[in-house]
C-alpha cells in the first residue's frame, strides 16, 4: 500500500502542469467537454464523455475511465484547482467489476489525504464525502492535522483494488481481475456545506455513510443497508468469503479489544482477524447466526493467537497500535461445517476502552 500511496505522491504534485483557468462549478455534470479531468500523467487508460444511457447517471452524458489492470500497472484519474471553499464531496461512480476505490486530495507541500471507498460490480454508488473523512496518506506528515482546501493542488479517485488484484496471489481472493476495466463518474459536486457527522472515539464503523469503507473478497457482494452493511454470498468454489476494513494509522492503540453488533442468517463460526504491519495475523473466533435477532460479539486482544502461517514474521505479541487491517471471514463455510449461503448485516464495529 505504501508504494501506491508514494507513487500518488509525486505525480499528484502537478503544480507544473499549466492548465487554463476555468470558472469556478460547484457541480460538474459532464454535459460539456471542458470538465477537467484527465488520466494522471503516469498512470494508464484514457478518459471520455458517454452518452449510452445505460452508463449515464442524470443527463446525457456521464465521464468513463478504460483502464487496463495489469501487475505494475498504475489506474488513476484527477483533476486540478478544485474549489478552496469545498467543505465535502458527493458524486456518483460505477465500476465494471468490484473494487476498491481511493479518493484522494492533494495539497500544497506534499501533503495527500485519502478515503477508501468499496464500489460493487455495474452499480451506481453514490459516495458523500467530509472533509473528516479524511486520514493523511501513509508517506504524509500533516502540518496541522487536518485537511486544508484552500491548500489543495489537486483531487483525483485511484483503484487501490486493481493494484492488489493484479498480483498473481490475488486471483485466490478476488478471482482473475486482470484486463480492461471501466470506470464511470457522474454528477460530481463541490459542497459547501460539510456533510453531518457524529465524532465518537468510542466508534471504529457505525455505517451511517452512503458509502464503504469495508471490501469482499470474490463472490461476496457488500452494499449499505438499514444502517449497517449487508454482507451476502453463496459459495460455488473453494475460496474464502470474507470482508475486509484497512485502518487508520494507529486506530486500535487505545482501545483494550472489539465489540462487534451482526445479525447473522444461518449458523455458522465467524472468524474476526487483525493483521499487523509486520504480516502477522491474530485471530479470534465465535458462534454465531440462526437467530432473527442482532448480536454482539466483545473479544479482548487476550482472546486473539497468532495464526500458524504468520508465525516467524513477527515478534509474536499483538499490538493493537500496529493493525492496519480487520477482517471477518465465514470459517464455517471453509471448515464444511456451515450452509454455503449465508447473509449478514453488520450493524456496529466499536473499540472497548
Amino acid at each position: 500500500m505504501k508504494r501506491w500511496l508514494a507513487v500518488v505522491s509525486g505525480l499528484l504534485g502537478l503544480g507544473a502542469l499549466n492548465l487554463a483557468q476555468q470558472e469556478p462549478k460547484s457541480v460538474i455534470d459532464f454535459e460539456r467537454e471542458d470538465h477537467g479531468w484527465f488520466v494522471l500523467p503516469g498512470a494508464d487508460g484514457k478518459v471520455e464523455r458517454t452518452s449510452n444511457e445505460r452508463d449515464v447517471k442524470s443527463g446525457k452524458y456521464a465521464l468513463v475511465y478504460t483502464y487496463t489492470v495489469a501487475q505494475g500497472k498504475f489506474n488513476a484519474i484527477v483533476r486540478l484547482e478544485p474549489e478552496s471553499w469545498a467543505q465535502g464531496f458527493r458524486f456518483w461512480v460505477k465500476t465494471d467489476r468490484p473494487t476498491m476505490l481511493v479518493f484522494i486530495v492533494s495539497e500544497e507541500g506534499g501533503e495527500r489525504w485519502q478515503v477508501p471507498f468499496w464500489c460493487g460490480h455495474n452499480e451506481w454508488q453514490r459516495v458523500t464525502l467530509a472533509l473528516s473523512d479524511f486520514i493523511p496518506t501513509d508517506d504524509s506528515q500533516p502540518q496541522n492535522g487536518k485537511l486544508d482546501m484552500d491548500r489543495a493542488e489537486g483531487i483525483g479517485i485511484l483503484d487501490a483494488g486493481a493494484l492488489f488484484a493484479a498480483t498473481p496471489e490475488a486471483a485466490a481472493f478476488f478471482g482473475e481481475m486482470r484486463g480492461t476495466r471501466l470506470l464511470w463518474l457522474d454528477d460530481f459536486e463541490f459542497l459547501s456545506k460539510a456533510p453531518p457527522r457524529t465524532p465518537n472515539k468510542d466508534i471504529l464503523d457505525d455505517f451511517q455513510r452512503d458509502y464503504l469503507m469495508w471490501f469482499a473478497t470474490q463472490g461476496v457482494r457488500i452494499r449499505p443497508e438499514a444502517g449497517g452493511m449487508q454482507v451476502e454470498y453463496k459459495q460455488e468454489f473453494p475460496w474464502l468469503l470474507a470482508v475486509g476494513r484497512p485502518l487508520p494509522k494507529g486506530a486500535l492503540a487505545e482501545a483494550k479489544g472489539l465489540i462487534i453488533t451482526l445479525q447473522v442468517k444461518n449458523a455458522t463460526t465467524l472468524a474476526v482477524v487483525l493483521e499487523e504491519e509486520d504480516g502477522e495475523r491474530w485471530m479470534a473466533s465465535r458462534a454465531v447466526g440462526g437467530e432473527d435477532k442482532p448480536e454482539t460479539l466483545r473479544l479482548e486482544w487476550n482472546a486473539f493467537t497468532l495464526t500458524d502461517d504468520t508465525k516467524g514474521k513477527g515478534n509474536g505479541k499483538l499490538v493493537p497500535a500496529r493493525v492496519k487491517l480487520l477482517s471477518l471471514i465465514d470459517m464455517g463455510v471453509v471448515t464444511g461445517e456451515a450452509q454455503p449461503a449465508n447473509r449478514w448485516l453488520v450493524r456496529a464495529v466499536k473499540l472497548e476502552h
